[in-house]
């Protein structure tokens, strides 16, 4: 009981602290946390193509996808549309853990802190590695869309968001197998 007054307590000073209006939507907090995608994905285009992640709802599963399925990635500014957010949910095939709803909240609160974080410019990092991109999406109800907002990307090229808690987020979700 102590640990849930704690959780409690602490979510709704997190909740406090997001500004909604810096990221676009007027929806509650709640609404923002429940919507809330993540997804690790790994993309190589060397000696043949590879793709394969996972995605992770809003309820904490997590669900993984592999290069033999269709799969369709945002625009050029990071958009996804509803319709397409689906077909990929639809395609992942297995689930591979539960994420605690506490443990899901938490994080998705401090990631929702880094929607205006910086990314630190594209730096040439390796060759022929691929890469490797964790991000979450939000959902923007009014043009029934989904944002991606990039948390890091390692590989060929490697950039990082310059958000406070974007390297927690993005350490907590390479623990995620």
């Amino acid at each position: 009981m102590k640990n849930f007054i704690f959780t409690a307590v602490i979510l709704s000073l997190l909740a406090g602290c997001i500004n909604l209006n810096e990221i676009g939507t007027e929806e509650t907090a709640s609404n923002q946390v429940s919507s809330l995608i993540f997804q690790s994905e790994y993309t190589n285009y060397a000696w043949g193509y590879n793709h394969n992640g996972w995605m992770m709802d809003g309820t904490g599963k997590v669900k993984s996808f592999i290069k033999t399925t269709p799969w369709v990635f945002p625009d050029s500014l990071g958009y996804l549309s509803e319709k397409d957010m689906q077909k990929n949910f639809s395609v992942c095939d297995a689930t591979l853990t539960q994420v605690a709803s506490a443990e899901f909240t938490l994080y998705a609160g401090k990631a929702l802190t880094c929607v205006t974080g910086t990314l630190t410019k594209p730096k040439n990092t390796m060759a022929d590695a691929g890469e490797r991109i964790n991000c979450f999406y939000i959902y923007e109800a009014d043009k029934k869309r989904y944002k991606r907002i990039i948390l890091s990307m390692i590989g060929d090229w490697s950039q990082e968001n310059l958000a406070v808690n974007a390297k927690e987020v993005s350490d907590w979700m390479g623990n995620i197998k």
